[in-house]
């Protein structure tokens, strides 16, 4: 069979488009992938955690590099399986139906793919884990078992008054701590050590950025999914976001009087636990703030020209 010069041409067309195509499929695919893992959303913090265990356990070294690895799977796998668990609720929510940070809830993906992620997240994570050390396995185990009972029914801690904050606080803070510490080669079997100490303020932490998170999504969460903020009101969400934010300032305190922390690393945390509770909070107090001013301008203004 003889092709001719426009049937060659057209068949080369048709690759073109195919792959022109395929190619738009994957890249549109990947960006979804990247969606459902809401990188944005933890990069800047939730690693802290484990990467501070890594740090005391052996300070600047490889250790460092692979607990980052490990925990960048472990963190992406605790979003994506929330948002397998919350897609129903997440289609009544507005703002996360606007920003799209559920493609599942916004059926762009589908539940197998989702799963899928899951299982590739989770599986690097123990295998690498595994590999290291047997404590950090089992402490990276404890993460990923934490963050699926945090969203997945029937046990769903997230629904769970108070309990939602303390599950929070141990899957993001106290276990990829230790998790970080002991894939680091450090050693847990001191029941009074620092390690322990910053472990409780890394949970405290974490349980403030829940309680931060659920201020700022009263709103919405209200009559659509349960919280712990929902359950109490705002104001005193607020004052519970306040307490925790004491705890944590008195329990580090109470370590550095302990373990003799130097006066300025001192300070330098102190600071730090008294501005991330008003910086989490800062979508709420900015208005407020500016509010407040333009209120006091005015009545200025109005007594000058008195």
């Amino acid at each position: 069979m003889v092709w001719t010069r426009a049937e060659i041409m057209k068949i080369k067309k048709q690759d073109i488009q195919s792959h022109i195509t395929w190619k738009n499929t994957t890249i549109s695919k990947l960006h979804n992938y990247r969606k459902m893992v809401r990188i944005g959303d933890w990069i800047k913090f939730y690693p802290l955690f484990p990467l501070l265990g890594a740090y005391l356990a052996s300070g600047i070294s490889s250790s460092i590099i692979i607990v980052f690895v490990i925990f960048f799977c472990v963190i992406g796998y605790g979003f994506v399986i929330n948002n397998f668990y919350d897609q129903e609720i997440d289609r009544k929510h507005s703002k996360k139906m606007m920003n799209g940070t559920n493609p599942l809830a916004n059926s762009i993906m589908s539940k197998g793919e989702t799963l899928g992620i899951c299982i590739v997240l989770a599986g690097i994570s123990l295998m690498l884990s595994f590999i290291i050390s047997g404590p950090g396995f089992v402490f990276t185990l404890l993460c990923l078992t934490a963050l699926t009972l945090y969203s997945a029914k029937p046990v769903r801690f997230k629904d769970w008054f108070i309990a939602d904050i303390i599950c929070h606080g141990l899957m993001f803070g106290g276990l990829p701590f230790f998790a970080g510490y002991t894939l680091a080669g450090g050693n847990i079997f001191e029941p009074f050590s620092l390690s322990a100490g910053l472990a409780v303020i890394c949970t405290l932490i974490c349980c403030e950025a829940l309680i931060a998170h659920e201020i700022l999504d009263y709103n919405e969460d209200l009559g659509i999914t349960s919280t712990t903020v929902t359950h109490i009101g705002l104001r005193k969400g607020v004052f519970l976001l306040g307490i925790t934010a004491f705890g944590s300032i008195v329990a580090f305190e109470l370590m550095a009087l302990w373990f003799a922390i130097d006066l300025t690393l001192n300070a330098m945390v102190i600071c730090f636990l008294l501005i991330y509770p008003l910086f989490s909070y800062r979508k709420v107090i900015i208005p407020v703030a500016l509010k407040n001013c333009r209120i006091c301008c005015l009545m200025a203004e109005i007594l000058h020209i008195r």
